[in-house]
């Protein structure tokens, strides 16, 4: 899937991200990293990393019979491998950041973020040096919530590009769960491959073209959401009693209820996270 996606042309990218289900596996992280191109993949809790060089070297030969050994083996003074649970309860206060995320109607999403320069374990030896993200929700200290990332991003790229990454996947879920209740993408009703994707490429498209009149609009300051562009275009501009003075008032009651909901939602979510003085 990464070749394939790599030979296309026209579909340029620079970040593959995904969950534990993905992230675990090393061959893919590994599938990234070949093509040049970066990951922030989320990893459970028990993957293993070292917090420093583990100095693995080949051993000397004994001069006895035999070939010589050629791949590295840990030494004595090598460190233990860690899992990435352990090291985030080992991260000093200071090394947590508080960053925002994304914005929606129910109020902005922040979540506190801690890195550090990691040694990737790769089928059970050293792999490259990566980052170590973990994740927090506000004023929570449960160790069950705390979400980890590995990535092979630069040295040079900032914790709020890899946070923004790394909760980016959301997007595609929140856009799944929109084609699935607007615009029918779990309804298909076929037995063959051919029609079920049919069915799936028609049905991207129609939520392709709703987001890009929807940020078409934005950029005119119309905040309007994807119901709502699907609602204009497939109820109200063919409905013949309704005049354009109805069909702009009705929007612009839709946009004033939003704005009401959307102030509602925010006050509560910043009374529930204030920011520290």
């Amino acid at each position: 899937m990464v070749e394939a996606v790599q030979r296309n042309r026209h579909l340029p990218w620079q970040w593959a991200a995904g969950d534990a289900a993905y992230g675990d596996k090393y061959d893919l992280r590994q599938a990234v990293a070949a093509q040049g191109k970066w990951y922030c993949f989320e990893v459970s809790s028990t993957a293993e990393v070292w917090t420093r060089d583990p100095r693995w070297q080949v051993p000397e030969h004994d001069g006895g019979r035999g070939r010589p050994r050629s791949r590295p083996e840990p030494t004595a003074s090598s460190p233990d491998a860690k899992t990435v649970a352990e090291v985030a309860q080992g991260l000093a206060t200071r090394a947590w950041v508080r960053h925002r995320v994304t914005e929606d109607a129910r109020g902005p999403r922040e979540y506190e973020f801690a890195r550090l320069r990691v040694i990737e374990k790769q089928h059970g030896r050293p792999g490259p040096a990566g980052w170590l993200m973990v994740r927090w929700p506000l004023g929570c200290r449960d160790p069950k919530e705390f979400k980890y990332f590995l990535s092979n991003a630069p040295r040079t790229v900032s914790l709020a590009a890899l946070a923004r990454v790394g909760c980016l996947r959301w997007t595609i879920e929140e856009n799944f769960e929109l084609a699935k209740g607007e615009l029918g993408l779990d309804h298909y009703e076929v037995t063959r491959f051919r029609g079920w994707y049919h069915y799936i490429t028609q049905v991207l498209l129609a939520l392709a073209f709703l987001k890009s009149v929807q940020c078409g609009w934005g950029k005119k300051g119309v905040s309007a959401t994807v119901p709502e562009v699907r609602e204009i275009l497939e109820v109200v501009l063919p409905r013949a009693d309704w005049t354009p003075e109805f069909a702009i008032a009705w929007f612009e009651n839709q946009q004033r209820r939003k704005r009401v909901s959307r102030r509602s939602h925010w006050r509560r979510w910043f009374r529930g996270h204030p920011y520290p003085t």
